[in-house]
């Protein structure tokens, strides 16, 4: 496997230059194409998840991606040879061990570098990766069922990286306890929750269940390369705190907090979410899809269902794709979440829509920008109310309509100047 360190995520980079650029700006409408650029990072991706073996060698085949965005996910780290697999066989109180595993009771520890198979069912207990920090670990769920009425089912307390790998054609689930806590700090509180890097990938099927907090929850990144995610949870679905990339794979989400997140609000480099491919669909209780510094949509069908806002960040890009938000309040949100009620000036966020197709049925404001809004390509049709302020497209900084295909509430518009401003 190939070990790389943790390094800083293009894309993130560009929110805060964005930020920096749109700084001060006053309220204005522009119809030139020329006044408002966003910053964008590309990405290759090649799809179609499955796993074979060639020469002894066992090669999840998932998506990769271009160097242009640079997250610890690597599509190498999922070639292993077959022979090097530890088996590990789940029983309540006949767990098997193997080289670089432990067990204890109902508690399946791994604590070395290496690919681990596990299959079988616990009622009552957890797998746990205690490795060192440079270890890179493969984690194959071939027909895995755990609940931990205690705490998570799978718990990654140190490691550099972990992949867990969805076996051809299998069926796994993992659900947590309700209420429980978790003493280290470093690990967040979910049904999976991680430490560490964690990246999803295979050709199986994966149901989630978080009843104390989050579903899948890693403290640091968090790549979707492909299979099929079910994640229920009380709070956030998927959280990844420095940054979320999902590639490829059918994620569904519902969650009675944000359904997809990344929170990391204090490195600049960070707090990202990134949408290449795929199939996401998310319910959510509060923000459907929300990356504190940037969010970036360039590909796959991407549908908010429910939500209070739908699609936030500091720096909104969509480039393609099929995105369609339902929202209760805001459909799509620029903010720097900094300003007071009432507070009508430029915050210096970002909004921008270069391409794709984009529905939008919101409750208030369907593009909401407390900074600015670039409306540059692809077709967008909003439902929004026209109550109070709120509209179709809503931004205090400049509002740039330019070859974009807009109709808001069955009304063509051809005109940013047709278009609401100053209103938060």
């Amino acid at each position: 496997m190939n070990l790389r360190s943790k390094k800083l995520a293009a894309l993130a980079s560009s929110a805060a230059l964005v930020s920096v650029m749109l700084a001060g700006c006053g309220v204005a409408v522009s119809d030139s194409s020329g006044s408002l650029t966003s910053a964008t990072t590309s990405t290759s991706v090649t799809s179609t998840a499955q796993t074979g073996t060639s020469s002894g060698a066992t090669v999840v085949q998932a998506a990769s991606v271009s160097p242009s965005v640079d997250t610890h996910y690597d599509a190498d780290d999922l070639t292993w040879d077959a022979a090097d697999e530890v088996a590990i066989n789940l029983a309540d109180g006949a767990s098997t061990a193997g080289n670089g595993v432990t067990v204890d009771g109902n508690t399946v520890t791994i604590t070395e570098d290496g690919v681990y198979r596990i299959s079988g069912t616990l009622s009552d207990g957890q797998i746990v990766i205690a490795a060192p920090d440079d270890a890179a670990i493969v984690v194959i769920l071939d027909g895995v069922t755990i609940t931990n009425s205690s705490g998570p089912a799978i718990a990654v307390t140190s490691a550099d990286e972990v992949s867990l790998v969805l076996a051809d054609g299998s069926t796994n689930a993992v659900t947590d306890g309700a209420a429980y806590t978790i003493s280290d700090d470093s690990t967040p509180t979910g049904a999976i929750a991680s430490a560490s890097d964690l990246t999803i990938a295979g050709n199986g099927t994966l149901t989630v269940t978080g009843r104390t907090g989050d579903g899948i929850s890693s403290s640091d990144g968090l790549v979707i390369a492909s299979g099929t995610l079910s994640v229920t949870a009380v709070d956030d679905g998927i959280r990844g705190k420095d940054y979320v990339q999902v590639l490829d794979g059918t994620v569904t989400v519902d969650a009675q907090g944000d359904g997809v997140k990344s929170d990391n609000a204090d490195d600049a480099d960070r707090g990202w979410v990134r949408i290449d491919g795929g199939t996401v669909t998310v319910n959510s209780g509060d923000d459907g899809i929300k990356g504190e510094q940037a969010l970036t949509i360039t590909d796959g069908a991407v549908t908010v269902e429910t939500s209070v806002e739908g699609i936030e960040s500091q720096a909104v890009t969509i480039s393609g794709g099929d995105v369609s938000v339902t929202a209760s309040d805001d459909g799509i949100n620029g903010t720097m979440g900094t300003q007071q009620g009432g507070t009508e000036s430029d915050d210096g966020s970002l909004v921008s829509i270069t391409g794709g197709t984009v529905t939008v049925q919101a409750g208030k404001d369907g593009i909401d920008g407390n900074g600015s809004i670039s409306l540059t390509g692809g077709t967008i049709s909003i439902t929004s109310s026209g109550q109070g302020g709120d509209g179709p497209v809503d931004g205090n900084g400049t509002v740039t309509l330019d070859g974009a295909t807009l109709t808001a509430n069955g009304t063509t518009i051809t005109s940013a100047s047709q278009l609401s401003t100053g209103h938060r």
